[in-house]
């Protein structure tokens, strides 16, 4: 019997079969043989094939896998949405509703990413009577560009990216929290740049617990510790040794930007997504994208991704003096 029963929630249409079949098997691949994940999608009008190979792919593995239509959940809460806001990117918002059997601690996860580990420890955060557990991608202060805008008091921590989330239902339910969400952004709507994102944000911006960036790390997080000052307290919310042991040791990579990593492009962790996309059986020949321009970008940024690398090592070892020198 599985010790470890976990609800991962993930949502999608037709268009991100890819990314999300990619998903699913890198979360279940990385599972311990103590962990069941319970996986459901918010299916935005996946076809019947498209369904059917998600269920393959997640044959082999112990684990359960629902799909739950919420093509018409906007509609149904008089909230309106176009091209701009659809409704995969909002049906985080529902997922107290959508799933009420649930209690304690969900993880949403956006498709393009990629799990590298058993999700154990992150489920096992204290949540301390809050609603979303987040990494932060910068700290309140004046004149941010999130405080003003939206309106967040800078006794917020800060702003997160809301790709992953750790959700307490039961702080949802208890608060009306789901209400609270769309109507911030129905009163905010002029002052959106990120609509689902900054919402989210507004509305629950002194509920929230900080994450290690390990669990929403992309790889131009990785790239910028070359430009950063290890002097610095805070890297962009984060602490200089926090990001570099999310560099080394990621538990969840989010491939956030318009260079995807399921085309051939110059990311660093590119890499590490097509391995997954073939051991998935999802990639048989060359990734999509492979132009001559293309190829040479890569390679310039090689050198660039070796200084950084050795940047990290080289602060890894003096975070290790360190902690020697306390023991």
């Amino acid at each position: 019997m599985k010790k470890n029963e976990f609800a991962i929630v993930l949502a999608s249409d037709n268009r991100g079969i890819l990314p999300l079949s990619v998903t699913v098997f890198s979360l279940l691949s990385t599972a311990a043989p103590e962990t069941f994940y319970k996986i459901y999608i918010l299916s935005d009008g996946i076809d019947g094939e498209n369904r059917n190979s998600v269920e393959r792919l997640a044959a082999p593995f112990e684990c359960r896998l629902e799909f739950i239509d919420v093509s018409g959940i906007l509609e149904e809460h008089d909230f309106p949405h176009t091209e701009q806001w659809p409704v995969p990117a909002w049906g985080r918002v529902f997922i107290p509703e959508l799933l009420q059997e649930e209690r304690g601690n969900i993880l949403y996860l956006d498709i393009d990413v990629l799990v590298c580990r058993d999700l154990t420890e992150l489920f096992g955060t204290d949540m301390s009577g809050n609603a979303v557990g987040v990494v932060f991608e910068n700290f309140s202060r004046p004149g941010s560009h999130f405080n003003e805008r939206l309106e967040m008091p800078l006794t917020c921590t800060g702003y997160f990216n809301s790709g992953v989330l750790l959700m307490n239902v039961d702080v949802f339910r208890e608060k009306d929290l789901v209400r609270a969400v769309l109507d911030y952004a129905v009163s905010h709507r002029d002052r959106l740049t990120c609509p689902d994102q900054d919402a989210l944000n507004g509305a629950l911006c002194e509920l929230t617990v900080p994450l290690h960036p390990r669990w929403n790390w992309h790889d131009g997080l990785t790239r910028r510790i070359l430009k950063n000052d290890p002097r610095e307290r805070f890297w962009r919310g984060v602490t200089p040794r926090q990001a570099v042991e999310a560099a080394l040791e990621p538990g969840i990579l989010h491939y956030q930007g318009v260079h995807k990593p399921w085309r051939y492009n110059w990311r660093y962790e590119g890499e590490r997504y097509e391995r997954a996309m073939r051991e998935a059986g999802l990639l048989h020949g060359p990734l999509p994208g492979r132009t001559l321009p293309a190829i040479l970008k890569k390679h310039l940024y090689r050198p660039v991704y070796r200084m950084t690398r050795n940047k990290i090592l080289r602060l890894q070892k003096q975070f290790e003096k360190e902690d020697g020198r306390r023991s």
